[in-house]
């Protein structure tokens, strides 16, 4: 431990007899003046080049839209789809309506509470009450046909 300490002071000493007492204070302003300097022409130089290029980017690389696309959306949203629910499910009145709530109240609960933050569109929803339904149509009439065997 003595040999480390008597060779880092040496080494201190011989660095302060070579290059001055303010050697320490000089050396730590050129260091912070070379990562300032270093800072601000990347902040300045940097911010001025990448506005200049995303300015370039916007225009060249995307095409413009065709008139065609805005026109058949508005052809779409001016389309009014009938709906039309069979709220048939079993065929026995008395099962249909507590099964058609169960939907009504999972479609509620589990899918439209996140659905309508990404959008509006109803046909998606119609589309899973549809789907649930044919489904339920299936397991009653299966279930009917190996009840009467």
């Amino acid at each position: 431990i003595l040999s480390i300490w008597g060779w880092g002071s040496l080494g201190i000493v011989l660095f302060l007899i070579t290059f001055g007492p303010f050697v320490i204070f000089y050396l730590t302003f050129y260091i912070l003046c070379f990562v300032g300097g270093g800072l601000v022409v990347t902040l300045l130089f940097g911010k001025t080049n990448s506005e200049k290029y995303l300015e370039q980017c916007e225009h060249s690389f995307l095409p413009p839209t065709s008139t065609g696309v805005p026109k058949c959306l508005e052809e779409m949203k001016r389309e009014a789809r009938t709906i039309k629910i069979d709220r048939r499910l079993t065929g026995a009145n008395i099962i249909d309506e507590p099964l058609q709530q169960v939907i009504q109240f999972s479609l509620r609960d589990y899918v439209q509470y996140w659905y309508y933050t990404l959008s509006d569109d109803e046909s998606f929803l119609l589309e899973i009450r549809q789907t649930l339904q044919n489904a339920l149509i299936q397991f009653a009439t299966r279930c009917w046909g190996y009840s009467s065997e």
